[in-house]
């Protein structure tokens, strides 16, 4: 269920409110691959809203976190979805891939129409995907960092981008040490990449993350109409314990964290 009002568009970032798990389901949701191949999808959170009745028109959003290559795994919480425990760390396979935290966050938009009577677009709406580099418990969503994902879509650098006659996706995998999540750029690519390349506009956290603190995480995605009218909202948690703390916040709802959440919701 939906625990708290639609988030949406720079108001999610502006907004005092606190992080809570936002969606509409949870559980497996294979139409996402979220740009690679063999990512889990079985444990994901969305949110699906229904525009325009005439033209059947259905937007998907959707987040998850999962392990980046090899174990240690990210469970979901065993009391509370769309909340998942991970392990600190870092990893880079013998230093073939680029360095990463122990686990990703993956995100999932589309933009469809049902009967095929039209063919909607990401960038026809406001899609902000937000990310936390603050381990501390209910990070604002002001001091969380921001992916304009209307404009990343037909762009091959953060998300995988797919167009079809009625409709389109874009979806992707990424990890907090990726040094682009940690540079404001706009839509020049200034600070990362020549001019005209497709970089999106990135907003990052004022915090700088440690892969090696335990902490919880933030992910939400926040999509608005181009006027800034908000229509839906889908968050996550991400709970960082060392080992043996996995299994026993798995066990028991990341103790009182997560029981705090729950009477709240």
């Amino acid at each position: 269920m939906k625990t708290i009002a639609v988030i949406s568009g720079l108001a999610l970032c502006t907004a005092p409110a606190m992080a809570t798990p936002i969606f509409d389901t949870f559980g497996p949701f294979p139409n996402a691959t979220f740009g690679g191949e063999g990512i889990p999808n079985g444990s994901v959170a969305a949110s699906t809203q229904v525009l325009d009745t005439l033209n059947d028109t259905v937007i998907t959003i959707a987040l998850s976190a999962t392990e980046r290559f090899n174990p240690p795994a990210v469970v979901p919480d065993a009391l509370t979805d769309g909340v998942y425990i991970a392990q600190p760390g870092t990893d880079n396979i013998g230093g073939t891939q680029l360095l990463g935290s122990e686990w990703n966050f993956n995100f999932y938009v589309e933009v469809r129409s049902v009967s095929g009577n039209n063919d909607p677009s990401i960038s026809d709406y406001d899609f902000d995907l937000l990310y936390d580099f603050d381990g501390g418990v209910d990070t604002p969503f002001s001091s969380l960092g921001l992916i304009d994902l209307d404009i990343v879509a037909p762009a091959a650098t953060i998300s995988t981008f797919e167009d079809d006659v009625d409709g389109e996706i874009a979806q992707g995998s990424q990890n907090l040490l990726f040094s682009f999540l940690g540079t404001s750029v706009d839509t020049d690519g200034v600070g990362l990449v020549p001019a005209g390349t497709g970089i999106p506009v990135i907003v990052a956290p004022a915090a700088t993350y440690d892969p090696f603190a335990a902490g919880e995480y933030t992910f939400a995605i926040g999509l608005s109409t181009k006027g800034g009218f908000p229509l839906d909202s889908v968050a996550i948690d991400v709970v960082v314990v060392p080992e043996p703390g996995v299994a026993t916040l798995a066990g028991l709802g990341a103790l009182g964290l997560m029981a705090r959440r729950r009477r709240s919701a």
